[in-house]
């Protein structure tokens, strides 16, 4: 019996955490204050890509837009932990803003990788909307079993990591810790994104193992700031599973 009320209150503070306003506030003000740490905040789009200039563009507030993003990003993975269908509207959104600051990073491979992703984030918007005009907004799809779930999960599986390796590739050119933490956590967010698509409540377990590697990877590139960030969405993820878990229906 005390196991059932402690299960039972474990997973009422998981609800709570996974619809609270106070826990998006928190999370807003943890990665507006890592990302002014970092410096973003007074960084123009000139002090990052020397074409600006030439286009008259140095002055925009890159790290304004950038600080807003990282807010985009959160907000759209609270919302979609608790099954709204504007996370993904704003998911779509951060993609864009996403890919577009990556490139300018200097990331040329965001060229390949965040099409693809905006993509998934498409097929997202369609499921969705479907559960939504059947009156099944708060309520995720059945899980996959047997051969079927075998056969689905390999070919995401395959999809995933192959293509991030080859992105990553093409990025890393070489093959050190860094490039393999970074190639999981790419496949990790791809094999997450396209169970969202299909609206799985599995998504959430490859999100929770997404942000202990994220976490690891601030270790290793020391950079601690990003630690704290990880740890609440790792909070947020644990509570999202419970969330989703109660409106997941049984397969038979």
């Amino acid at each position: 019996m005390d196991t059932q009320v402690r299960k039972s209150k474990l997973e009422q503070a998981c609800n709570v955490i996974a619809t609270a306003k106070w826990m998006d506030l928190i999370g807003v003000a943890i990665v507006i204050a890592v990302s002014v740490s970092a410096g973003y905040a007074t960084e123009t789009l000139g002090q990052v890509a020397k074409w600006a200039f030439s286009l008259g563009l140095a002055w925009l507030p890159f790290g304004l837009i950038s600080i807003g993003n990282t807010v985009l990003s959160i907000m759209s993975t609270r919302l979609t932990g608790r099954m709204k269908y504007a996370g993904n509207v704003v998911g779509i959104i951060n993609v864009v803003l996403s890919g577009a600051i990556d490139y300018i990073l200097g990331n040329k491979a965001a060229i390949i990788s965040y099409p693809v992703t905006f993509i998934i984030y498409i097929a997202a918007l369609i499921v969705w909307k479907k559960y939504e005009d059947a009156g099944n907004a708060n309520v995720a799809a059945k899980p996959l079993t047997g051969k079927k779930k075998t056969l689905i999960m390999t070919a995401i599986f395959a999809f995933s990591f192959v293509l991030s390796f080859f992105i990553n590739y093409l990025g890393f050119k070489q093959f050190n810790l860094l490039f393999w933490l970074t190639w999981l956590v790419f496949a990790l967010s791809l094999t997450a994104n396209i169970l969202n698509a299909m609206k799985l409540s599995l998504q959430n377990n490859y999100w929770l193992v997404y942000n202990v590697v994220q976490f690891l990877k601030a270790i290793v590139m020391l950079n601690f700031a990003n630690v704290g960030k990880y740890i609440y969405y790792i909070i947020a993820m644990i509570a999202a599973y419970v969330y989703w878990k109660e409106r997941t229906p049984e397969s038979k």
